[in-house]
């Protein structure tokens, strides 16, 4: 569905407003749920219609849910007829229903439980060739996906579950997403950055420890490129840390095929 709305001059809904989650049946995702999100503090216009999107990509579906001075759900808020509904993401939209002007708006939400841990990485399955993985920048805001080879028989099976495909992709590809974070686009601030997926790479960095150096912005005048290197290899070694039962079976896994 196409939506023509003027983005001039919004206020910012934040995180903690809201209260979005997902519904399961067998496993899958097959609708969501909104709770009213608290806006008193934005003052905005009773009339102003709220609008909820749930997108992945260039793929969008846009749902009602009433005004703000009357919060109302749809009758529905069905998402089957989505693909990779598990990488789903959701923006709220408060609209002036004469101008089509967003006065305010939340981006790049990520549902609450079932899942409760916020992924900061998709895959998508594609043939690519005769390389097995990639990284390409083109999710939500330029934010990474990591592609694997879907030529290779039971590939997602063993993506999920080999721990020799484990150990060998996601530490290069962890080095690979924060050189790219950093040398490439730039971060402009550690404690507030404006990337949505920059904030969620630096969280992970820190949940595992590993603080970001002072002068990682790269207009700062205290960048230094091999405090970087450092900072980088110490999240990649980190993860490796976090992650030794996966290494102590790959290991076992080699030693049966010597």
């Amino acid at each position: 569905m196409k939506r023509t709305i003027n983005h001039t001059g919004r206020k910012r809904i934040r995180r903690e407003w809201i209260s979005l989650s997902l519904n399961m049946q067998d496993d899958s995702i097959i609708s969501f749920n909104l709770a009213k999100p608290e806006l008193a503090e934005l003052n905005l216009p009773p009339g102003a219609q709220i609008y909820v999107e749930a997108y992945y990509r260039t793929e969008l579906k846009l749902f009602q849910f009433g005004t703000v001075a009357c919060f109302s759900p749809p009758q529905s808020t069905c998402l089957t007829d989505m693909g990779y509904r598990e990488n789903l993401k959701f923006r709220i939209l408060v609209v002036d229903p004469n101008d089509k002007k967003i006065l305010a708006i939340a981006d790049g939400i990520a549902p609450e439980a079932p899942f409760q841990r916020k992924p900061i990485l998709t895959a998508e399955y594609k043939d690519l060739g005769n390389r097995v993985w990639t990284i390409i920048y083109e999710g939500d805001g330029g934010s990474p996906i990591l592609c694997i080879n879907n030529r290779i028989p039971d590939i997602q099976n063993i993506a999920e579950n080999d721990p020799e495909f484990f150990m060998q992709v996601y530490p290069s590809l962890i080095r690979e997403v924060l050189s790219y974070m950093v040398f490439v686009e730039g971060v402009d601030s550690t404690a507030d950055p404006s990337v949505d997926w920059h904030r969620n790479w630096l969280e992970f960095t820190k949940l595992m420890g590993v603080q970001p150096p002072k002068g990682l912005e790269k207009a700062d005048n205290q960048f230094y490129k091999e405090k970087v290197i450092e900072w980088i290899e110490n999240a990649v070694e980190a993860f490796c840390n976090k992650y030794s039962q996966k290494f102590e079976k790959f290991i076992e896994k080699m030693e049966k095929n010597l």
